[in-house]
């Protein structure tokens, strides 16, 4: 996305297209109790946000967005899609707990690292035997941890591991 926002900014955006694919439309009130804050930062995201280009606002009266902006809804609304799905169905996060964490990062990622998760996702998606295979002893290690160690402890050694490599690479 050309246009730089904030992570705020970014929640307005996503909040407006959802109920703009309800209603096709969103009412300050409406934007206010979706994302439970005041009326008044509403109001003020808003004119900053139409500034941008990426709303049509104008006091009183419904709230859309424009091409521009919807492109960007869109985009953050993917990002935040990708990454839930990566914490829900591959590191086997439960749901709320994936979407909680998937509204911190969308803000983080970019498209490069994005298209890498995407590119992932694809990868396991596509491998019927082997990469459910992969995916279901993956599921095994986090529940049951590898041969008896803890998480901790294999972290540790992974670090351990990865120091080697870097090191070794370095000289």
């Amino acid at each position: 996305m050309a246009e730089t926002l904030s992570s705020t900014l970014e929640d307005y955006l996503g909040a407006i297209l959802a109920l703009q694919q309800q209603r096709r439309f969103a009412r300050v009130r409406d934007i206010s109790a979706s994302l439970g804050v005041a009326k008044s930062a509403v109001t003020a995201a808003l004119q900053t946000l139409s500034a941008k280009g990426l709303v049509h606002y104008q006091p009183y009266e419904p709230v859309t967005l424009t091409p521009k902006g919807e492109r960007c809804a869109k985009e953050i609304a993917l990002r935040h899609e990708v990454v839930r799905d990566f914490l829900e169905n591959i590191l086997g996060m439960r749901r709320q707990k994936a979407e909680s964490i998937a509204c911190q990062m969308e803000h983080a990622i970019d498209g490069p690292a994005l298209n890498r998760f995407v590119c992932f996702l694809a990868f396991v998606g596509t491998r019927p035997g082997k990469g459910k295979t992969w995916l279901n002893e993956f599921k095994r290690f986090v529940a049951k941890g590898a041969g008896g160690q803890t998480c901790r402890k294999c972290i540790g050694e992974y670090l351990q591991n990865t120091r080697c490599t870097i090191d070794a690479k370095q000289t």
